[in-house]
Order: structure tokens, then C-alpha cells, then sequence
């Protein structure tokens, strides 16, 4: 997803009360990034095998193989964090190994506040909010059939949430964990958390075998981890990295069977291959973000293919570094700026019609979201109104608006990534819309890395105006998103690259992190997205819609869900896809 190069040269910083929600979840991957194949040998994964399915089922067979196809493949099994960079790495993590909670089914319900129980069978809650006891499951095993325990989630929490680079700068929130017994935990929190749902990071982070990890405690980074073990309902047979990845059913799993025997996961080298894979039932189901909108008509002339669009994870927003001192930090030049860009446009030009306009980091369909905001419709008159008001006129009669304090025109700097043509196309159109408000802005993409190391460092100004991208998710797992917008002057410094700081904001974020009831926490973000929206030091401009596609010869039982039938936070699709 976004955050990739920046991960690594912070890490290891640790975000104290501002972190207390839930951990930072880096795993869709952006939409069209495009990866080179790797130069090793040629990827050769494993042929298929038949399965006969039980004799005494007959209403839904269980066998057969589900072939996955994703251009962003992972390179390793290391316990990093970096594995929940892509769908791949998120998969692998919530198939081999179990969390505490599932993901919702959004295809049944979007009450995504409902707690789904996995080796968290139940929990309670101290009055105020401090202390968690988690009862287990008591028929977990690892694969080599070692019993889960308390002992394994303590460990856990303590060696990769409270130690590992990456995992534990989010998740080590706690004074005190105390194994009552096999199956009981009890978690006292440094301050009292919601009680509105168990945190984010429950229906995310694998619990790990103790027995296994256990020589590795102190660097688990060190650990090749080559065998995977875990208690999820796969195992990991073969995995060659940057190629593919087998898995079989765990016949002893403790909780219900998958109906396929196995899954693999093929790596392409790009999506004109993974689509061709897909047309000849190479693969079952396109793993990546979304169809490109100009292969949708091919794929819909295959009678065995289905093709459905369904809302999106990511969000595409315009943002201004607001460090320097300038016009950007005048609000009135934001809003002119937001009321100088037709999002109508940028949808069916850069997004190719697969878009929505978004106004806030909480998806529409949620509870949680504001009716009410501005929505900054194009209105390049009111634009210029705001603009004369403000004092910014052309003074130099060139056509370009000038600052009444400095004389200079108003030309901003304006980057994205360059790997996505999305972006690059969405740049390009700003850039042309907003001369007719007075503005100019210089265009240019960066290379990802140089652009990833500036995002999160507003005070080196390497960035000025910029365009990108975040998954909020549905939530509650959205409650990190938040921290990208916590003020400089309260500890979420290097999650924040607009340099905003509104200390209302601020507190409120750490009263979402404490809520004790749905209409608490309702008021707390929306008010929160007020401020966002009213001091606008980002624009919310596109939610996507994702084209997915996926083969209906051979399964049937698809789960589709925001973002895909199979993503990061949906593995329902293997977990219920079956042969007809």
C-alpha cells in the first residue's frame, strides 16, 4: 500500500498515547502499480492434482485447487510487517496462522462493530475500560500439533506487538499481561481503551507459537520462518519467493474445514499476463486490486468469467505540505483550490468511470459517517470570488494570481507517484483546471521512492501540493487513519504529511480511542470530520470502484466484499469457495 520505503527509516520510533486504537495496516497495494517480473528461473508452480471428495458429502463438495493470481508477489516469510504491504502478504498471514477475531462478513452485514469470534472465543471488560480478559478456544493446535495457549497469545503480545520493529511501534499499548490459565489472558492497557468493539488489530495480527518463536524472542526478524507453522486452516506446503505459494487444508483444524483441499497463489509479472492466466483458467480469480476498465469487455465475452464492480478501500485525496510558510497556509487559498477541481471529471478521465466522490476517511455506507459536509463542488466562480476576497489578485496582469504579500504569483509545486497512471492522469487534469482560478501549479511525478521519503517529512518541503492515496477500510479497522492527520505538537508526527495541527483534533482522536459506546464514538468522528473538512489541509477527491473478475466453471461460493472477493480483509472467498 502506501507507506512501503517510509516504514523503514522509521521504525522503531514509537507513538505513545496517540497510538492506542489500533496498529497501522499497510497491505492493498496501490492501485496500478506495476512490478517487474523476477530474473530467477522461470515460475514453475506445482500441476494440478485430483481430489476426490468424501463420499458422504453431497450438497457441497469439498477438493480441488483455487489458483490465485497477483502481480505484487512476497519474497519472503519472515515475520516482518512488510508482509501486510499486499494481498498476498495478508492472505498468507490470516490462512496459516489464526488472530483473535475474524474480519465481518460485509456481504451479510455491515454492522462491522459486531465482534467475530476466532481463538478469542469471549472477552470482558473492566468497568473502566483499562483491563481486557480473553477467553481461548480450547481445541486449537498448531500444525505440528502442539496446543494454543494463553502462554502463545502472551508471547505474542509481548515479542512481536511489544518488540518487532514495525509491528510493536503500534501495538504495545499495555503495562501488564497476566496468563490466568491455558485459556485465559488478561490485558491491563496503560489507559482505558473503547469498549465499542475489541481493537482493529485483533482481526490482523497472527498469534504465534511460542515454542517455535520462542529462541528468536529478542531479533524474531532473524527467524526465516520457512515452515510457517501456525494454527490457521492451511499449512504451507511450497513456497518459492517471488513465484508462488502452495497451501493445503489442516485436516486437524480446530475450527470449520475449508471446503478446497488446496490454494496457490501464482505470481505475474503483469497484469496483461494475469489477465491472459485468468481467460484460460490458469488462475480462478484476479488477486489484484481491480480489472483494468479497458479488459472489462473481453473478459465479460467469457461466459465462465464473472465480472462485478463493487466499492472500493482506497481513497485518493489532494493534500498541502503546511509547514512552509506561504499562501497554502492561508485557508482561503485551499478552499479556492477545492471549489477549482471537478472531481466529475478527474472520475471519468482518470479513473476511467470507475470512481465516487469521497469527503471524509469514513466510507459512505458507514455509520460512522458525516451527511453534512462541505462537498466543494466545481464552481470556479465562487473559486475566484473567494480568491478577490482574499486579496489574491493578478497584479502583473499575466494571468496569474499574485500574493498581496510577497508580489509572487501563485504557482505551486504539484507530485505524485509515478507508478500510477491514475495519478499521473489525475495530476495532469488538476493542472489544467486550475488556471481558470488563477492558479498554476508545476506538475511532476516522482520516482516512488524519492516521493515516498518526502510524504512522511513535511519539514525537509520536498513536497508542496501532493496526490495519493490511503485504504481506511471499513471501520473500526479504519481507526488508525486517523493518526494521519494527528497534529505535529502531539507525538503522530511522522504519520502526518500535511503538517496539520489542530488540537482539537488531537484530543479528540484520543477520545475515539476510549469511547464507551457507539453514540460517543459516532459524535467524536464527526466532529472530527468536520475539522478535517473545515480547515481542509487535505481534499478527499475519489473513492475507486474496483472491476473484479473471477471463474465460475470450476467453484461457486464467491464472498464479495468492498474491495474484492479476495483481498486484505477478505479471506472469506477461500475460506467458503467450493467445486460445483
Amino acid at each position: 500500500m502506501s507507506k512501503k520505503k517510509h516504514l523503514l527509516t522509521v521504525v522503531g520510533t514509537v507513538i505513545l498515547l496517540l497510538s492506542l486504537t489500533v496498529p497501522m495496516m499497510q497491505c492493498a497495494p496501490a492501485t496500478d502499480e506495476e512490478v517487474t517480473p523476477p530474473a530467477e528461473e522461470e515460475v514453475t508452480p506445482p500441476p494440478d492434482e485430483e481430489v476426490t471428495p468424501p463420499p458422504d458429502e453431497e450438497e457441497i463438495k469439498y477438493g480441488g485447487r483455487l489458483n490465485i493470481g497477483f502481480t505484487m508477489p512476497i519474497d519472503s516469510t519472515v515475520m516482518d510487517m512488510k508482509l501486510e504491504w499486499t494481498n498476498w502478504g495478508c492472505l498468507y498471514l490470516m490462512l496459516i496462522y489464526d488472530d483473535l477475531a475474524h474480519y465481518n462478513r460485509l456481504d451479510t452485514s455491515m454492522d462491522t462493530y459486531t465482534f467475530w469470534p476466532r481463538l478469542a472465543k469471549s472477552y470482558e471488560v473492566s468497568e473502566d475500560g483499562t483491563t481486557w480478559t480473553i477467553h481461548l478456544v480450547e481445541n486449537a493446535t498448531f500444525h505440528d500439533g502442539v496446543p494454543v495457549t494463553a502462554e502463545d497469545v502472551a508471547f505474542t503480545f509481548e515479542y512481536l506487538y511489544g518488540k518487532t520493529p514495525g509491528w510493536g511501534a503500534y501495538n504495545k499499548v499495555w503495562e501488564e499481561i497476566e496468563v490466568i490459565d491455558d485459556y485465559t489472558i488478561k490485558v491491563v492497557h496503560d489507559i482505558p481503551l473503547s469498549t465499542v468493539t475489541p481493537p482493529g488489530w485483533w482481526m490482523w495480527e497472527p498469534i504465534l507459537p511460542k515454542h517455535i518463536f520462542e529462541p528468536y524472542k529478542d531479533d524474531i526478524l532473524s527467524f526465516k520462518n520457512e515452515e510457517s507453522i501456525g494454527s490457521g486452516p492451511f499449512k504451507l506446503k511450497e513456497f518459492k519467493p517471488d513465484q508462488y505459494m502452495w497451501l493445503v487444508t489442516n485436516e486437524d483444524y480446530w475450527g470449520e474445514r475449508p471446503y478446497v483441499d488446496e490454494v496457490v497463489f501464482r505470481y505475474y509479472g503483469n497484469r496483461d499476463t494475469l489477465l491472459m492466466a485468468l481467460q484460460s483458467g490458469e488462475v480462478d480469480v484476479f488477486g489484484n486490486s481491480s480489472v483494468p476498465p479497458l479488459a472489462r469487455e473481453d473478459l465479460e465475452a467469457n461466459q465462465d468469467i464473472k465480472i462485478e464492480t463493487v466499492g472500493g478501500i482506497s481513497e485518493s485525496y489532494l493534500a498541502f505540505n503546511l509547514y512552509p510558510d506561504g499562501p497554502l497556509q492561508d485557508k482561503a487559498v485551499r478552499y479556492a483550490i477545492a471549489y477549482g477541481i471537478d472531481r466529475d471529471r478527474l472520475i471519468d478521465m482518470a479513473w476511467g468511470g470507475y470512481g465516487e466522490r469521497c469527503d471524509s476517511w469514513c466510507l459512505p455506507e458507514s455509520p460512522m459517517h458525516n451527511p453534512d459536509l462541505p462537498q466543494y463542488d466545481y464552481d470556479p466562480d465562487k473559486a475566484n470570488e473567494i480568491l478577490d476576497g482574499a486579496g489574491y489578485l493578478d497584479t502583473d496582469g499575466d494571468g496569474i494570481r499574485n500574493d498581496p504579500t510577497t508580489g509572487e504569483n501563485l504557482v505551486f509545486d504539484l507530485t505524485t507517484s509515478a507508478t500510477s497512471t491514475t495519478y499521473v492522469k489525475a495530476c495532469t487534469l488538476i493542472d489544467e483546471m486550475l488556471p481558470a482560478i488563477g492558479i498554476q501549479t508545476d506538475f511532476h511525478a516522482m520516482d516512488p521512492d524519492t516521493f515516498l521519503n518526502f510524504l512522511y517529512d513535511p519539514m525537509s518541503e520536498g513536497l508542496e501540493m501532493f496526490l495519493y492515496v490511503e485504504d481506511p477500510s471499513p471501520d473500526p479497522w479504519s481507526d488508525w487513519v486517523w493518526e494521519e492527520d494527528v497534529g505535529w505538537g502531539s507525538g503522530g508526527d511522522w504519520w502526518n504529511p500535511t503538517y496539520w495541527d489542530n488540537p482539537r483534533f488531537n484530543q479528540l482522536y484520543v477520545d475515539n480511542a476510549c469511547a464507551k459506546d457507539m453514540e460517543e464514538k459516532k459524535a467524536i468522528l464527526y466532529e472530527m470530520q468536520e475539522l478535517m473538512a473545515e480547515d481542509l489541509a487535505r481534499i478527499f477527491l475519489v473513492r475507486e470502484e474496483i472491476i473484479t473478475a473471477y471463474r465460475t466453471d470450476k467453484f461457486e461460493g464467491w464472498v464479495q466484499e468492498i474491495g474484492g472477493p479476495v483481498s486484505w480483509l477478505n479471506a472469506w472467498s477461500i475460506l467458503k469457495c467450493h467445486l460445483k
